[in-house]
């Protein structure tokens, strides 16, 4: 019993003091935790928007009926015309078309190779009446995703194996080519498919 005139210590003061370092401690981690999760939606939503413009672009050009004969690459070609759709403009950086349209902040200097990869090649497909070539077109983007939250970065270069700070987002896609015509006089194979 404590004398007359003096207070005995309260166990809340005590449990008060115990959750704020509980909380001290959690706090940091918690703040890593909400960062990286923003991080991860911004990267994810960037690269659906990749996605959404390499695989639009290469529907264009697929579905697309190129002058006879085709050409290939170089001046006037498909692919000219499908980096284009891409980029709105061959002039570097790419700041129109559907890349910008598609992705959100989009940076045209944070492409690895500006204009994107366009290649076109041939593959052999079996068909009941012997064997066909078709014909398919193949856009390749890759881009640095920025990161607003530093400490991410060695995260991110362990993820993607380059040391640049960056979130390297590769997108490809692949579609055959529906109006090519091997028929016409001075067609030229794009080379066969790797």
């Amino acid at each position: 019993m404590p004398a007359w005139g003096t207070q005995r210590p309260s166990h809340r003061t005590t449990e008060s003091g115990q959750a704020l370092l509980e909380l001290a401690l959690v706090t940091p981690m918690l703040v890593l935790l909400v960062m990286a999760i923003f991080q991860f939606a911004f990267v994810l939503e960037t690269q659906i928007g990749l996605e959404n413009a390499v695989r639009e672009a290469g529907r264009r050009v697929a579905a697309a009926k190129p002058q006879t004969p085709p050409v290939w690459t170089g001046s006037g070609s498909l692919q000219e015309w499908t980096q284009q759709q891409l980029c709105g403009d061959l002039v570097p950086p790419c700041d129109g078309g559907l890349l910008p349209e598609n992705v959100q902040a989009f940076d045209g200097t944070r492409l690895w190779a500006d204009p994107p990869s366009v290649t076109f090649c041939s593959y052999p497909v079996q068909t009941a009446s012997g064997i066909a070539t078709e014909y398919r077109v193949q856009v390749d983007v890759t881009y640095g995703h920025p990161l607003f939250f530093a400490p991410m970065g060695f995260a991110t270069d362990a993820i993607d194996g380059t040391p640049n700070g960056k979130w390297d987002l590769s997108v490809s896609a692949q579609m055959r080519l529906e109006k090519i015509d091997p028929s016409v006089s001075g067609f030229t194979d794009p080379g066969q498919c790797p």
